[in-house]
């Protein structure tokens, strides 16, 4: 096995190929004892940072957790030790802490966890699980999060994969990001306990919210005894202003390298795509996309935008190539971002919110420096048809139409919700696929802040959206009263709220 040192770790980033083994001592007592540590498999890596990874120590299992930032790496490793402790010391659902130490060239220090084995991340469980598993899962992981703040322990970097389920029982991890209140005999004060349920339940879909309330009421009946707010309506505002929080910070990690999404810049492309496509197939086309077209089915060939579907390692897939028309576009385009990077970013953003949409894959810039040249978008091929010509064929009053009404005014509300502008609501850019309303052409759409010009570019979006009809009375009637259903509409999560 490979030996691997401090500097290994902090040079290697992403390329760190497993299995490994480093020197470590560890620390007990007034004792330094020195042993191999072999790193078996890669659970998370942050480059220059940190590693977790499944390891072999005295012949167990364990969970390994290296630090190794340059001049930080001490104080990381004991705030995570601090964590972990303060966990047990509460009671809490944790891995256990077996140990800790430094490797022994003294630049890196570590931890070891007990593994538990045939455990399944929240994340992971999420997926798979139908809607009323969900309902008990989230108040399982509720009612941890209810006892952490009772006992005074808030998780600050509370995601799902930051919690673990086996046998029924869920588990708290990573503890370098505990905040503890000791000094507060009532535990966790309620603002910051509510900011950090609104902050966790912001993580999942819009579609999630209506239960999200219904579990903040279960969360107040976990501490009947701490201050509170009763208004549901505070906490459904302060859930939507997390996520939007959330939407913020997860875009700007959208075009550079991450756990999710590869990355590469160099005098001639600025690429990022999804890790998971990596192939030679892939690398072939990033190569040479112009020959994938070639080869496809061209959909649309215009002068601003050619559309094709590509088969990459025998699977489909829509590219969108966007053309330099002339000079004159050539430069106009220098100066603001191409549509394939804000396509890449809209998409990333439909689907957080947990609006459908073809899932973004890849976005490629053609450039000469910094001067931008053809861009393109790949994203997942979705088969249906579009709204206008399905919702014409179908009658009025069929379970097709209401269902595509409820679904467009479901639409509508997210878009309020979070000041985002569609740009082009042709009912040509909306198709129903088997996924449910799927939202396309995406290149037009952003968000606005000012509630002013939001509220302009809304009502035009909304008449666009109306016009698709306007030659069939009855069917344009039936928008219209959905359109005036939406807009009176007081809940949980209106403006107002």
């Amino acid at each position: 096995m490979r030996a691997i040192n401090s500097s290994t770790l902090l040079l290697s980033g992403r390329r760190l190929q497993f299995p490994v083994s480093v020197q470590v001592r560890l620390e007990n007592g007034t004792t330094q004892q020195t042993e191999t540590l072999e790193l078996i498999e890669l659970f998370r890596v942050l480059p220059k940072k940190r590693v977790v990874a499944l390891a072999r120590w005295r012949g167990s299992l364990v969970v390994a957790k290296l630090f190794f930032a340059r001049g930080r790496w001490e104080q990381h490793l004991q705030r995570e030790i601090q964590g972990v402790n303060a966990l047990c010391s509460a009671g809490i659902k944790s891995a256990q802490l077996l140990g800790s130490g430094k490797l022994v060239d003294g630049r890196c220090g570590f931890l070891l966890l007990r593994y538990i084995d045939g455990g399944e991340s929240l994340g992971q469980r999420w997926e798979r699980a139908a809607p009323p598993a969900r309902v008990a899962l989230l108040q399982q992981v509720v009612s941890l999060i209810a006892d952490c703040h009772e006992r005074g322990l808030l998780q600050k970097d509370i995601h799902l994969d930051n919690f673990l389920l086996k046998d029924s029982v869920v588990y708290l991890l990573d503890a370098g990001d505990l905040e503890r209140y000791p000094n507060n005999s009532d535990g966790v004060d309620g603002v910051n306990s509510l900011r950090n349920l609104a902050l966790f339940l912001a993580q999942f879909p819009v579609s999630n919210d209506a239960l999200a309330v219904k579990l903040y009421e279960f969360y107040r009946q976990q501490r009947p005894s701490a201050d509170l707010s009763e208004d549901i309506a505070v906490f459904a505002a302060l859930l939507r202003k997390k996520r939007a929080q959330r939407l913020k910070l997860v875009l700007k990690k959208l075009y550079r390298e991450t756990s999710a999404n590869a990355y590469r810049r160099d005098w001639n492309h600025y690429i990022v795509y999804e890790r998971s496509l990596e192939s030679a197939d892939l690398q072939a086309f990033l190569r040479s996309p112009d020959a994938f077209i070639e080869r496809g089915e061209i959909i649309k060939a215009g002068r601003t935008a050619t559309v094709a579907i590509i088969t990459i390692d025998d699977k489909q897939y829509v590219l969108k190539r966007y053309n330099i028309k002339s000079l004159w576009h050539r430069i106009r385009r220098q100066f603001r971002p191409s549509r394939a990077w804000v396509c890449w970013r809209n998409a990333h953003m439909l689907e957080m919110l947990g609006v459908t949409t073809a899932r973004p894959l890849l976005m490629m810039e053609w450039r000469f420096g910094s001067l931008r040249r053809e861009a393109y978008f790949l994203c997942e091929y979705l088969s249906g048809e579009d709204a206008l010509h399905l919702l014409k064929k179908e009658p009025i009053n069929s379970p097709a139409w209401e269902r595509a009404l409820s679904q467009f005014k479901a639409l509508f509300a997210t878009l309020r919700d979070y000041n985002i502008v569609h740009g082009d609501m042709k009912a040509t850019n909306f198709l129903v696929s088997d996924k449910g309303l799927a939202v396309l052409d995406l290149d037009g759409m952003y968000q606005e802040l000012d509630t002013g010009r939001f509220a302009k570019a809304r009502a035009q979006d909304l008449q666009r959206f109306a016009k698709n009809w306007e030659d069939d009375p009855a069917r344009a009637q039936m928008v219209q009263t959905m359109l005036a259903q939406l807009q009176e509409e007081s809940d949980y999560f209106t403006k107002g709220s």
